[in-house]
């Protein structure tokens, strides 16, 4: 893969045969991945918190339920 600068920025260039602007700064694309590494991670951990805020929610529920059923037998 052959690049060629790109005028007026430091840490890219664009690849002869496709065309494609690409970021050749590791760092940066390190950083790049830790953010969306970091951003998935932040994701499955909402998921995570709804889906026991809804298990909770149905434990209270039965509960209810049963303190209701035995309020009827009293």
């Amino acid at each position: 893969m052959d690049l060629l600068k790109v005028d007026g920025h430091t840490g890219i260039g664009r690849d002869t045969r496709t065309g494609a602007i690409i970021n050749i700064n590791k760092k940066e694309v390190e950083t790049a991945r830790e953010r969306k590494k970091k951003r998935l991670e932040t994701k499955e951990e909402h998921s995570k918190l709804i889906a026991q805020v809804d298990s909770l929610e149905n434990e209270v529920a039965d509960i209810k339920d049963m303190l209701t059923k035995i309020l009827e037998k009293l």
